[in-house]
């Protein structure tokens, strides 16, 4: 493999006289691993070594594809870089704490910190760019989490809501990847020796970020694909120089890998890994921050704004407080919506009297309500569709229901049995550069 003559002048002044079994790595095959989801259950076969740091990762062997079996798209497992598993292992996450996940895409590190939760507490998983964010999305699916939230906002509107709310922070920082190399040509050609000062800054805004959603005694991990000691060792002294109330955890141990001080580097050449940094950081204090109530006024305008363009019904005004809603109309236009209904009151009387009166010419098949020809007209286009039972016990057509019906339904807060509700899409809001 061709590397820049800027990174091999950087890595051997970092690694000295580890430098030539640093570079021989470079002429082996990457890495390939596997993490099992424990709510699944699965192991694999003999022939996948198990990787030392984290106990549901294994090493694929050279060779082997997983990706297209059937068990990966059940969930089964995550195909995951084994170093890239290091990061979550080292935040001690345990069943029912609050944990965030602030740059979280495509999701291996999630999933993972999910399955150490055991869906007890809340993993919030965010992703700042929209196409990335939706693969965060569909990884939680596949690996079943029943405990996360998905997010795409940046760092900042994170902590403006939360505050300091979380037990546990893990910044998987985008970097300049070079711990990618082997694997990734492309990531070659990408790289600059301006890349990690421009990266440097990028990671100190998020940290920053990060930094105000940890509660007093949680812990923070920070974590890197690349090698380089702007981004790793420079971006945490930083760090610490501007936050007194952090400190480095010296008690930071993973098996397999070599930790100093809070800090530890996973070289290709000391473990089997591509490469990864971490540092563990403790925030002293006791205090827990209890979230703000959300407003509704912008869910509000969604929903109205989503009425008015797809329901054929009146819209409903304002969302109850236990899930129903109830059709409202605005004080100004109170007048008006009176006389609306007693109009559709006229004209729902007029369509049963005349309903009435053609079905005995009607013939022997039934008809449909709400047909050609206006209100009352009838429909004569062969037997109708089954009819379902309404509110109120009358039936109901297959045309839009009548409103006096519709605000039964829905001003009650329960949900009509015969339909599933609405689809919801997650609110999904540069490209990065991180293991998994």
């Amino acid at each position: 493999m061709k590397l820049p003559e800027a990174f091999i002048r950087q890595m051997q002044g970092e690694l000295g006289a580890q430098a030539p079994a640093f570079f021989s790595t470079y002429e082996e095959e990457g890495m390939a691993g596997l993490r099992v989801s424990l709510r699944r259950g699965w192991t694999p076969p003999e022939g996948f070594a198990p990787v030392p740091w984290c106990p549901a990762g294994f090493y694929v062997p050279q060779g082997l594809r997983m990706g297209k079996e059937p068990l990966h798209a059940a969930g089964a497992y995550y195909l995951q870089e084994p170093s890239a598993m290091a990061p979550a292992a080292a935040l001690g996450v345990r069943p029912g704490m609050r944990v965030l996940d602030l740059c979280a895409a495509p999701g291996g590190k999630s999933t993972q910190i999910a399955d150490l939760l055991g869906g007890q507490g809340i993993l919030v998983a965010n992703e700042i760019h929209p196409a990335r964010a939706r693969i965060l999305l569909e990884n939680v699916e596949r690996m079943g989490v029943p405990n996360a939230v998905v997010c795409n906002e940046t760092p900042a509107r994170i902590a403006a809501h939360f505050g300091p709310w979380f037990d546990a922070v893990l910044v998987d920082a985008p970097c300049s990847g070079e711990g990618m190399f082997r694997r990734d040509p492309e990531a070659v050609a990408q790289w600059s020796p301006e890349a990690p000062a421009r990266c440097h800054e990028r990671q100190m805004e998020i940290l920053e970020e990060a930094a105000r959603c940890l509660r007093g005694g949680g812990t923070l991990v920070y974590s890197t694909c690349t090698f380089n000691r702007v981004e790793n060792e420079g971006t945490i002294e930083a760090f610490l120089r501007r936050h007194p109330e952090f400190s480095l955890d010296p008690e930071l141990a993973l098996p397999g890998i070599p930790c100093q001080g809070g800090m530890a580097h996973l070289y290709p050449h000391q473990v089997r890994g591509e490469g990864h940094f971490l540092a563990r950081l403790r925030k002293r204090g006791e205090e827990r921050a209890e979230l703000a109530e959300l407003p509704v006024d912008k869910g509000e305008a969604r929903w109205e704004a989503f009425a008015r363009e797809a329901l054929r019904e009146a819209a409903p005004r304002r969302l109850r407080a236990q899930g129903g809603v109830a059709l409202r109309h605005s004080r100004g236009n109170a007048r008006r919506a009176g006389a609306e209904r007693a109009a559709r009151g006229r004209a729902a009387g007029a369509a049963r009297e005349g309903a009435a009166g053609a079905r005995a010419r009607a013939g022997p098949f039934p008809r449909a309500r709400g047909g050609e020809g206006g209100a009352g007209g009838l429909a004569r286009r062969g037997p109708a569709l089954p009819r379902r039972r309404g509110a109120g016990g009358r039936n109901a057509g297959l045309g839009p229901p009548a409103l006096p019906a519709l605000r039964a339904r829905m001003g009650k807060g329960k949900r009509r049995t015969d339909q599933e509700p609405l689809p919801q899409r997650a609110a999904l809001a540069v490209k990065t550069r991180t293991i998994d």
